[in-house]
């Protein structure tokens, strides 16, 4: 049976290239992969992940918790609603300890390798090792420890922000693959038996079949696309072996087709340990698609993500079988109600304290948003406002702080939300980043936008009402509704400031610009309002 380690140095679907990190003394496992493969800011892990955890609310539930999860592991983009799917089923509390068996991408190395470091560390915060555990699997020769072997390795690292969000507190016991046997696979899960004891959760990370020439893996021709269907089939048996826990069967598949799951060595040992822990678990598949049916994707290649729990139940209903497609705003959509509002600025100023202060304000801010609700999952374009209310700064530097946000909706409101406020407090090229000690004398103002439409000249503006967005020459520039009330200018003015902003002569709008306006709602931490040029 092939390791197929072909699969970790090709592994452009997965998402990116591996970030090297510095492996710090040996002690703490530094993040290889963030800022590649997931957010390296701690705002947008949190945004993500719970984006995720709401697009994966179709797939089926659990009525107590699993046992144990299968789970993909390739960039976020791909794979994370697969993997949401699974985690979702997770609460804080539920579990002191996880396993996480994950194949070894990078290195080669016998038998199965654990780690000498003390904690894995993600944006999010470290991860504590359970260090006696993994010094008492060492012994025997088994388990090793495979020099450079996690440095690099993102099968793992992937998985922890979704269990940091959800279990909030655990110890972590990692544990690579390398070239194992049916043998090697049962000594272990043996081993990992001993660890069951209800407070221990088993996580196996594995995508399954890795499909076309990327991966020298084409058997029903180069095309992942016109193979859609075969490879469909081909995962349909696999999974299939996987719910009936039946591991002669899954290795006689794995030996028939030679499919480049990559994650075998993992599921072997999961398929040993389940019946000498739980007898009889209920297995439900919770997700399964490829990453030719994420949206916006397109390549002769694919890989297929499923996630699987194993619990005292089976959960009820059809597994998720894409990423949901997002509504955009419709164009008569409501406003957004005032409670709603508040809560949104809460989690703007929550965003700004997490990043900054590394403070645990902004899941506590997320789950004040739950249950979720359909307005938060819609793309919306939204501003975040930072403004000074100390009269020495606003008298020495203005009242402007700084603002940030999307015009046209690309992100879900709740990311949307969160991303303007972290990009306007440190990606303002217009202001030094925010620093901590200012946060007290900031005001957010957040001003949600309808959808932008042209018109056929700027005397259909409406000052106060409309936002707008000035094109010409390949360049833009917009301001939001309140901009040209609270500074007190004229249309005229309006526009001659607009051009300015845009990197345009000041009557470039006179002839030539083409013009989109848009509605703003407008929520405020303090009642008054105050005049900035945005």
């Amino acid at each position: 049976m092939k390791a197929h380690l072909f699969v970790s140095l090709g592994f452009a679907l997965c998402f990116a290239a591996c970030a090297a990190a510095a492996f710090s003394s040996g002690k703490v496992r530094s993040s290889a992969i963030a800022g590649s493969w997931y957010p390296q800011e701690i705002s947008l892990v949190y945004a993500e992940v719970d984006q995720f955890l709401a697009d994966a609310s179709p797939a089926p539930a659990l009525a107590g918790k699993p046992l144990a999860l299968i789970v993909p592991h390739a960039g976020w983009r791909f794979s994370g609603v697969a993997a949401a799917a699974a985690f979702r089923l997770l609460k804080p509390g539920d579990f002191d300890r996880v396993v996480v068996v994950a194949p070894s991408h990078t290195a080669s190395f016998p038998g199965f390798a654990t780690t000498e470091a003390v904690s894995y560390r993600t944006p999010l915060g470290d991860v504590p090792v359970a260090a006696a555990e993994a010094a008492a699997l060492r012994e025997g020769g088994l388990v090793r420890t495979a020099a450079g072997a996690e440095d690099r390795e993102h099968a793992i690292e992937i998985e922890l922000p979704f269990l940091q969000r959800r279990l909030r507190t655990f110890r972590l016991l990692p544990i690579l693959a390398g070239e194992t046997s049916p043998e090697d696979e049962r000594a272990l899960a043996a081993r990992l038996a001993k660890l069951a004891d209800g407070r221990t959760l088993f996580v196996v990370s594995t995508d399954f079949t890795h499909y076309g020439p990327r991966y020298g893996y084409a058997p029903f021709g180069r095309s992942a696309v016109a193979a859609r269907d075969r490879v469909r089939k081909q995962n349909d048996e696999a999974i299939g072996l996987l719910l009936r826990k039946d591991a002669a069967g899954f290795r006689a598949f794995l030996d028939r087709t030679d499919d480049t799951i990559c994650g075998r060595s993992g599921l072997g040992v999961l398929l040993e340990l389940l019946p000498l822990v739980a007898p009889g678990p209920e297995a439900s598949l919770l997700a399964r698609y490829s990453s030719i049916d994420v949206p916006g994707f397109e390549d002769e290649n694919s890989v297929t993500y499923a996630s699987i729990a194993f619990a005292s139940a089976r959960a009820e209903g059809r597994p998720l079988e894409a990423p949901p497609a997002r509504e955009t705003l419709p164009a008569d959509a409501p406003p957004l109600d005032e409670r709603l509002g508040k809560r949104l600025l809460a989690l703007a100023r929550a965003t700004i304290e997490t990043e900054l202060r590394g403070t645990d304000a902004l899941p506590r801010a997320l789950d004040d948003l739950l249950p979720s609700r359909p307005e938060l999952d819609r793309l919306q374009g939204v501003f975040v406002t930072l403004e000074r209310t100390d009269p020495a700064e606003i008298a020495r530097e203005g009242r402007l702080r700084g603002c940030i946000g999307q015009i046209f909706p690309a992100l879900p409101l709740r990311e949307a939300v969160i991303h303007a406020a972290m990009s306007a407090a440190l990606r303002d090229t217009r202001f030094r980043p925010v620093e901590a000690s200012e946060l007290p004398r900031l005001e957010v103002e957040i001003t949600a936008l309808s959808l932008p439409r042209p018109v056929a000249s700027w005397r259909e503006i409406v000052l106060g009402t409309h936002g707008i967005v000035i094109s010409k020459g390949g360049r833009k520039a917009v301001f939001l509704p309140q901009v040209p009330i609270e500074e007190g200018w004229t249309v005229e003015e309006t526009l001659s400031h607009l051009s300015r902003k845009a990197g345009l002569p000041s009557d470039a709008w006179r002839e030539g610009a083409s013009f989109e306006v848009f509605r703003g709602q407008i929520f405020r931490e303090a009642e008054e309002s105050h005049g900035a040029a945005r």
